[in-house]
């Protein structure tokens, strides 16, 4: 709410980062669902790059929400956390995933190979015609690297 000034400053700061192809909006734990804070914010995105929005509270993962962000084309991120669901809501033409761990070691996690197919299943019928964004951010001891190298021959035809 009331971030016009704030939006700007922050996009006139990446207008120079060429490779820049989404922006990510992570919401806090704390904002429960509520489209009339949501849809005004939307309406601000400039059409200049993707953006895609990570919740983080489970009361956000429906069918509304998904329609909302389908309409100003922004990403829903699917999230592989122990406390959200995991369901895919293709709401544009790209896929934004984030690997943030599961269990009790979240940030420190190291996906298993069955972990990791289970999530390519779960993505490749949304796939075709759309760019995939996977980021892990179980980074903490390092598995990010080698957990992005098994998803992607997963992933591959």
């Amino acid at each position: 709410a009331d971030c016009q000034g704030a939006l700007a400053a922050f996009l006139e700061r990446v207008a120079d980062l060429r490779r820049l192809r989404v922006i990510l909006w992570q919401l806090p734990p704390s904002l429960h669902k509520d489209l009339d804070r949501l849809e005004p914010f939307l309406q601000l995105l400039p059409d200049t790059w993707r953006h895609a929005v990570e919740f983080r509270h489970a009361s956000w993962w429906d069918a509304e929400v998904a329609e909302l962000l389908g309409r100003y084309r922004a990403a829903f991120v699917a999230v592989s956390h122990p406390q959200l669901p995991d369901t895919v809501y293709p709401t544009t033409d790209f896929l934004y995933l984030r690997f943030h761990g599961l269990g009790r070691q979240l940030y420190r996690y190291d996906y298993s190979q069955a972990e990791l197919a289970a999530w390519a299943d779960k993505l490749r019928p949304y796939c075709k015609g759309r760019t995939l964004y996977a980021y892990f951010n179980n980074d903490f001891q390092a598995h990010a690297p080698q957990n992005a190298q098994v998803f992607r021959q997963l992933l591959a035809p």
